[in-house]
């Protein structure tokens, strides 16, 4: 069974702890695809520096060009290159880092069973990549004695947006088959769409698909800080995905994967986080208007969210 890495390259900062932690895997990816998203090819440059010849001569890289038009593109483009050439294919973020039995453990875990996806535990690591704390894993998984855990949709679904907690991670530490690739290319739920957890979105869509294999062992680490996303808390990105909840909840209460009291949680939860983080943010007052609307049922509010929902994508070019 073979495994093809897919880099979407635009921060050179961790360059080298990326490589070694590919270069270091007991059982290696046999092919890596590297995504150069930097402004004026940055990532390549330093790729092909002398100071890391060493660690590019061990590895299997084949480098192109980004399309420059936002993360996520860079995503799709990379698995238009893949193009299903491998089983396994695995999106690792260029600030990420991955264990040495990262991909043996995966690995495993595809061999034993017909997954469309399997997701390790990982560390969450400060910007020098210090772990400073583990994932809110379920108590029920956290204490299982098996180091294998399958979960079906409904145990993904109501251990995840009810709560408005995404205790999987990102796609970093997931390892897809090539036969649930096409789910990147679609993320909505019965018309609503889960632009800003993109991650999330598609761990719930594959496990419709079948159960998902869940490792336990933490296999590597989520570099918090720095410039990503996620450090910008006013960005359109950490919008969406406060909103992004409420969109998978509606969305998955249209599938029957959740029913009305779940929906209305994650409705509560997010409208308790929007007034208090962006309850003066011009953009997110229409919302902040709505959730609580949702949240107590009221009649329409559902149908005006996801109004205002589609429009917000649209203005900020998700």
């Amino acid at each position: 069974m073979k495994i093809t890495t897919l880099i979407p390259a635009y921060k050179t900062k961790h360059m080298l702890e990326l490589l070694t932690g590919l270069a270091t895997q007991t059982r290696p990816s046999q092919r890596i695809i590297i995504s150069d998203d930097s402004p004026n090819g940055e990532f390549t440059e330093r790729l092909n520096s002398p100071e890391l010849g060493y660690l590019r001569a061990r590895l299997p890289i084949e480098i192109a060009a980004g399309p420059k038009i936002g993360a996520y593109q860079n995503f799709t483009h990379l698995l238009k290159l893949w193009n299903g050439s491998s089983e396994l294919v695995h999106l690792l973020l260029d600030d990420d880092v991955i264990y040495p039995d990262f991909y043996a453990r995966h690995l495993n875990a595809h061999e034993a069973g017909s997954f469309p996806c399997s997701i390790s535990a990982r560390w969450t690591a400060n910007e020098r990549g210090q772990p400073i704390e583990g994932m809110p894993i379920p108590e029920g998984v956290f204490n299982s004695l098996n180091r294998l855990v399958t979960l079906d949709a409904g145990a993904m679904f109501v251990s995840t947006v009810p709560q408005c907690q995404n205790w999987f991670g990102e796609f970093s530490n997931c390892v897809m088959r090539a036969n649930a690739a096409d789910l990147m290319f679609q993320h909505e739920f019965a018309g609503v769409s889960y632009a800003g957890l993109w991650d999330l979105g598609f761990f719930l869509a594959a496990s419709i698909r079948g159960p998902i294999a869940y490792i336990q062992d933490r296999l590597g680490y989520f570099r918090t800080g720095g410039g990503g996303h996620s450090a910008q808390l006013y960005g359109k990105h950490m919008k969406a995905a406060h909103l992004g909840y409420v969109a998978l909840a509606l969305g998955g209460k249209k599938l029957g994967r959740l029913g009305e009291y779940h929906a209305r949680l994650c409705y509560h939860g997010i409208a308790a986080a929007l007034i208090q983080r962006y309850g003066q943010q011009e953009d997110m007052l229409p919302f902040c208007q709505v959730l609580p609307q949702m949240a107590t049922g009221e009649a329409g509010a559902e149908e005006r969210f996801e109004q205002l929902w589609s429009e917000y994508l649209v203005i900020n070019g998700f």
